[in-house]
This record gives C-alpha cells, sequence and structure tokens, in this order.
C-alpha cells in the first residue's frame, strides 16, 4: 500500500451512503485537494456498486482487503443478521450485549468494523497522516492541506472543549469508554474535547504507538481489543485522543480548533438547507460542509430529492 510520504483521504461507507459519496467526490474533484490519494473501503457485498470511482486518485478497497479474515467473517455475517432482524432488534441485542456479554454479533456491525478499517489504513499505509472523511462531507474550493499540516516538530489534533455537564449521552459515553481503555483522564480545565466530526487527522505514527500498545498491554491483537468493547460505546477517534494525551508530550500537540468545517443539521426545509449550503460554499472561511444524513429539522429530508440540486450546487 506504499504511496510515498504525505497525505491520503480515507472513507468508510457503504451502498446505502452512495449518493453521498457520489457528493463528496464531486466537491473533491473540484477542489485543490482533488490530487490526493482517497481510499474509499466499501462493505465486499457492495463494492460493484462503487466501480465508477475507480479511477484516477481513488483507490476502491473491500473490508475483505482491509480486515482482518477472522474480523471480516464475523462482518459479513453480523450484517446478515442485522438486515435479516432489522434496525430494531439490533439495538436490542446490542443493548444485551452490553449488559450480558452475549450476542457477540452486534459488535461487528458496519459501524464498529469501519471504525476498525480507519485505523488499520492509518496504521499501514507509508504516508504522515491520515484524513477521514465520511460521506456526508462536501468540500469546498476553499479547502487546503494547511488545514491538516501541523506545525514543524509537532503533531495536530482537531478539538472542541466542552464541559462535561453539556455533553449528551452518546459522547459522553465515547469520552468514558477512551478513558478507561487507555487509563488516561479527559479532561482539562473542566472540559473535554468533544469534537469527533471530520474531516479529522490520524497522525500514523500515533496510530502504530496506539496499536502496539493496545497489543503489549491486553496481550492481544489491537482489533480484538477494541471489538471486544460494548457496542457503541467505544469511538476511533476518542481512544485516538486520550492515546495521544497520555503517550505524547504536552509541548508537541497542537490541538487545534477547527473552524472552518460546517455542520448543517436543522434546516426546516429543502429550500432552507440548499440556502444554507450555497451560503456557505461561498464563504471563504468555510472549507468542508457536513450534512447530517437523518435529520432535517422538523421533518427527515428525502436525500434522493436534495441530492440532484446538492449537485447543481457544486458543479456551477
Amino acid at each position: 500500500m506504499s504511496i510515498g510520504s504525505g497525505y491520503a483521504f480515507v472513507t468508510p461507507t457503504w451502498k446505502g451512503d452512495l449518493e453521498h459519496l457520489r457528493l463528496l467526490r464531486l466537491s473533491l474533484d473540484r477542489s485543490p485537494l482533488s490530487a490526493v490519494p482517497h481510499y474509499i473501503v466499501v462493505q465486499t457485498e457492495d463494492v460493484a456498486f462503487f466501480r465508477e470511482f475507480e479511477r484516477g486518485s481513488v483507490r476502491l478497497l473491500t473490508t475483505a482487503d482491509v480486515l482482518a479474515p477472522e474480523v471480516e467473517r464475523r462482518r459479513a455475517r453480523a450484517c446478515a443478521i442485522s438486515a435479516r432482524v432489522g434496525r430494531h432488534w439490533t439495538r436490542i441485542a446490542g443493548s444485551l450485549k452490553r449488559a450480558l456479554g452475549i450476542p457477540r454479533w452486534p459488535a461487528y456491525t458496519g459501524w464498529h468494523t469501519q471504525q476498525i478499517c480507519k485505523l488499520t489504513l492509518a496504521n499501514e499505509l507509508d504516508v504522515d497522516r491520515v484524513v477521514v472523511l465520511d460521506s456526508d462531507v462536501i468540500v469546498t474550493p476553499e479547502a487546503a492541506l494547511t488545514d491538516f499540516e501541523p506545525p514543524r516538530g509537532k503533531v495536530v489534533c482537531f478539538a472542541t472543549w466542552q464541559p462535561m455537564d453539556e455533553l449528551g449521552g452518546k459522547v459522553r459515553n465515547w469520552v468514558r469508554e477512551s478513558e478507561r481503555l487507555v487509563g488516561q483522564a479527559a479532561v482539562v480545565d473542566g472540559k473535554l474535547n468533544t469534537y469527533f466530526d471530520t474531516p479529522f487527522v490520524l497522525e500514523t505514527a500515533v496510530v502504530r504507538q496506539l496499536v502496539s500498545w493496545l497489543e503489549s498491554t491486553y496481550g492481544k491483537r489491537w482489533d480484538r481489543v477494541l471489538l471486544s468493547q460494548p457496542p457503541r460505546r467505544w469511538s476511533e477517534f476518542g481512544i485516538y485522543k486520550a492515546f495521544l494525551r497520555m503517550s505524547w508530550p504536552v509541548d508537541d500537540v497542537e490541538w487545534r480548533r477547527f473552524d472552518c468545517m460546517r455542520y448543517i443539521y436543522d434546516a426546516p426545509s429543502i429550500t432552507e438547507l440548499l440556502e444554507l449550503v450555497e451560503t456557505e460554499m461561498d464563504t471563504e472561511t468555510t472549507h468542508y460542509i457536513t450534512i447530517h444524513s437523518h435529520s432535517g429539522g422538523r421533518e427527515p429530508i428525502p436525500f434522493e430529492t436534495l441530492s440532484p440540486r446538492l449537485h447543481d450546487l457544486i458543479r456551477r
């Protein structure tokens, strides 16, 4: 997988996010970042849906290419079971796994193995840093690699600092599980780093040390360590941040406020959402836009309705 030093983008995805990925690639192609190698990791059974992306700077990989064979087998089985029983019973099975330790399969559903894919590529690629981009990101013409570049001799980690009592349950769980796993308190001056969005920079030197530390500390392969954690209670970004605080000298880390990303989640209508996107696309200080996949404020906005108009906005 050697591509030389520098940067790589990584996007784990699946067929349900195909339209989102088309927008991400269109926006990347029209940005200053178009030449950066982009590794798209798809579920093996979905690969036929993504062949259109195999061109230029894009490298298309399957979970079978990236995950350990045992993990890939369990992922495929978990996806089949989840599809059969539905979302509601999958959540119940996850709750049982957290409470009783069984069944095993909820720990291997797509969201969890996507996290493993990100860390695997950051561990294996011959680059200085991997930038994770979720499928629901749009890159604007103002984006630049300097958005991710650390000061000389340091590593960079994006940060949004909030008091613990302001956190929702999901983020609180991610922080607490990361603290428990790594043994590093996350609180700094009474606040926590709650940046769990993308773009997210994974410094490959840090990830390699994290992988080695997990294996030497827990006595088993690092991916098995993470997948044995309670489902939906751990975050690859949370664990990375906790390990960075524990293992890197304070003066060698820049905890950077990432002000050039805009997160759109509460537009009450398609018209207003498009207006927000158009405004941000024309704003010099906005380099990345995330459109939440499941919410449009008062009622859900069907993405198949929204997508063609977003394509037009990006192309203009």
